[in-house]
């Protein structure tokens, strides 16, 4: 195996420069906002004269002739497609060079060898589909283009880029001569498929903190590295238990008000550093790496906080615990606005703690409803921001977060005290998994500051959950709960009023109540606040489970009330939905919707969904002109020219929109499912008076 550094452009010019994807590769996958993302770089290089730009590694074998391509065939084909469109736009006059054989050359050099047979000329040899759809473009044959090529669509995105950008087309040839590369050829004796397999290895992926890590210090001179890794990095390491990737998802979430995939965290960071921070290398002199690693310290110290409580403020950490006792991750970027907004003084200790039982209040009667949870991820990207306008009204934060939590819709919906206690009459509280350890924490310990070691207990096994009417009922029990036992205790078995924590489950068994109460280690001597009252009963029926839930409820409403807000806001804000939510979207208007971060005012339905649709084309334009044509829904709301009730997306592409607001919904979702885009990253607002009761 041997390495060197070689310009690409040297690479394709030189010899045996036919290069072959073998048929183990799979088919070119890159899309526009890869595409962009090289195009912006190389709009970058020509604007500040830089003399080189890395472009990664290519790995190949060279047998007599041409070259295999190993590793980094993305790369090479999109520089194919990149100097074939160029050539395109210079010989249709669209762009002019100072070069008069410019188009002539890039063919010559780099897109075609005219010696080789016609089957053979091309320089490049893709596979399967992506090979036909190459060959179209190489020979301008417009009729054969396969729209459902990524290669297709990332040449016609060149076109239009190319057309529309601010340097000239000789600028933009000069910075691809600058791009290098490692390049990598391998011996006759190495195992090209060993070697493909271990560059491909999802084992040895970076971590997307590994690539905010490298994105943050590789450029800096090797001093400020060192320096910035001791002072900065490893401390935020360290602050988030070495799970920095999922930090730097809440935190993303936290500044941006919406949460990156998981696979997306990097070149979300990537995108917010530059916009916030400046370009970050080198060659950017504006750059404040400092600013931002010091912005991720001072967040990763709250993160750290929501996971290991320590402000010293005993309201405040004893919320947390519950919270992370709960498993609600997702209400991390609030927690970390929440926190980053008391250290500036602005809202006091008192009111933090009131805030943090409140969304503990929140949770908890939610699961026991048993609402689902897929709205709160846009509730806590939100919510500080929301609170905020509240408090640019002069209104007070903690008013306002208990305003914006209980006036929440549908999914997001904050239960009543009516809907609350209904759960607790009517739930399995038994089968309830790890979140035993919450509840039983919560009702055994509630606020105060003398805690028993409830979950320590439950997870060791020193503690159980205990049937008081046991789950099998022996002839004693039958004749103590009276002729309608057998409805009795399949209403009752599993309710919370039967259930309570002991330490001692294996020797209560199935006996009798008073043997439960007055054995050693019983009822009665039982160091449990839970069970002080059934330590004082003389029996257990109907009528004590009865009143022990009337107590509950009371316990219920005391440890999880509903909050009352003083709050009234000077203008309505419109109601936001995802297009993942339950809410109710017929009959209502629309104000505007917000894809991908980015808000677009609309009032009507139809050209929202045309919008959106062109937005997705954009992203994924080989998947949406898949559908074009197609018999099946929904390909059957795409056609290739324009029809009745049709609606241009694209040049050959158009939709159907004239449909109720329900079917264009559901057409989003199965689009948005194809083309594998969150559901969540399109949001729609309405006006809070079309709001159907």
């Amino acid at each position: 195996m041997n390495g060197q550094k070689q310009y690409l452009t040297d690479l394709i010019e030189g010899k045996r420069t036919r290069f072959v994807i073998p048929v183990y590769q799979r088919n070119y996958d890159w899309r526009p906002e890869q595409c962009g993302r090289l195009f912006d770089d190389l709009v970058d290089v020509a604007r500040n004269g830089r003399r080189e730009h890395f472009f990664g590694s290519i790995v190949s074998q060279t047998p007599r002739g041409e070259r295999v391509i190993i590793d980094g065939q993305q790369r090479i084909t999109t520089v194919f497609l990149l100097f074939a469109a160029m050539r395109t736009q210079v010989r249709n006059g669209v762009v002019s060079s100072s070069e008069e054989d410019l188009a002539r050359d890039i063919d010559e050099d780099y897109l075609i060898d005219s010696r080789h047979r016609k089957d053979q000329k091309l320089r490049l040899k893709l596979i399967k589909s992506d090979s036909q759809a190459f060959a179209a473009i190489i020979d301008g044959d417009e009729d054969g283009f396969v729209q459902g090529s990524n290669v297709t669509q990332n040449y016609l995105y060149f076109l239009d880029r190319i057309a529309r950008m601010d340097i000239s087309v000789d600028e933009l040839y000069e910075a691809i001569t600058e791009l290098c590369v490692i390049d990598i050829t391998l011996d006759a004796d190495d195992d090209a498929q060993l070697i493909f397999e271990s560059l491909n290895s999802t084992g040895l992926d970076l971590s997307e903190a590994d690539k905010v890590r490298n994105f943050v210090l590789m450029n800096l001179d090797q001093e400020r590295q060192e320096r910035y890794y001791d002072i900065y990095w490893n401390p935020v390491e360290l602050n988030t238990d070495y799970l920095v990737s999922d930090f730097i998802r809440f935190y993303l979430a936290a500044r941006e008000g919406k949460t990156p995939a998981i696979k997306k965290v990097y070149p979300a960071f990537r995108k917010y550093a530059s916009e916030n921070f400046g370009e970050q290398g080198p060659d950017a002199p504006s750059a404040d790496s400092e600013g931002l690693l010091r912005e991720l310290l001072r967040y990763s110290k709250y993160y750290r906080t929501c996971n290991h409580p320590d402000t010293g403020v005993d309201g405040i950490d004893t919320a947390l615990r519950a919270i992370r006792l709960f498993d609600a991750s997702v209400t991390q970027p609030y927690l970390l606005n929440l926190l980053d907004y008391r250290s500036t003084g602005n809202v006091e200790d008192e009111a933090v703690a009131d805030i943090l039982w409140t969304i503990d209040s929140y949770l908890f009667r939610r699961w026991a409803c048993g609402v689902p949870a897929n709205a709160l991820n846009k509730v806590f990207e939100t919510l500080h921001g929301d609170a905020l306008k509240g408090v640019a009204e002069g209104a007070d934060y903690q008013d306002v977060v208990k305003y914006l939590l209980t006036h929440k819709g549908g999914t997001g919906r904050f239960p009543n005290d009516d809907e609350f206690l209904y759960a607790l009459d009517t739930r399995d509280f038994y089968h309830i998994q790890n979140r035993k350890f919450y509840l039983y924490d919560r009702l055994e310990n509630g606020k105060s500051s003398e805690r028993v070691a409830v979950v320590r207990g439950l997870e060791d096994g020193d503690f159980s959950v205990e049937h008081i009417m046991p789950q099998t009922l022996s002839a004693d029990w039958k004749l103590s709960l009276g002729e309608e036992w057998e409805r009795v205790h399949e209403e009752w078995c599993h309710k919370l009023a039967n259930l309570t924590i002991t330490a001692y489950n294996s020797d209560y068994s199935n006996r009798p109540f008073r043997q439960k109460r007055d054995m050693k280690d019983g009822f009665r001597e039982s160091g449990f606040r839970l069970n002080r009252w059934v330590a004082e009963q003389e029996a257990w029926d109907e009528s004590h489970l009865k009143e022990r839930e009337e107590l509950l409820e009371n316990r219920f409403l005391e440890l999880w009330p509903f909050p009352e807000s003083s709050y009234v806001p000077k203008k309505s804000l419109p109601e936001v939905a995802t297009l993942d939510s339950d809410t109710e979207f017929t009959g209502r208007r629309i104000a505007a919707f917000s894809f991908m971060g980015i808000r677009y005012p609309t009032s009507q339905w139809n050209r929202m969904g045309v919008k959106v649709i062109q937005l997705v084309n954009e992203l994924e334009p080989a998947k949406i002109h898949a559908l074009v044509g197609g018999q099946n829904y929904p390909a059957s709301q795409f056609h290739s020219t324009e029809d009745h009730g049709f609606m241009k997306i694209d040049d050959g592409a158009y939709v159907r929109m004239a449909s109720s607001t329900s079917a264009k919904i559901d057409l989003l979702r199965r689009v948005f499912d194809l083309c594998d885009i969150d559901q969540s990253e399109l949001s729609f607002e309405m006006p809070v008076s079309d709001a159907i009761e």
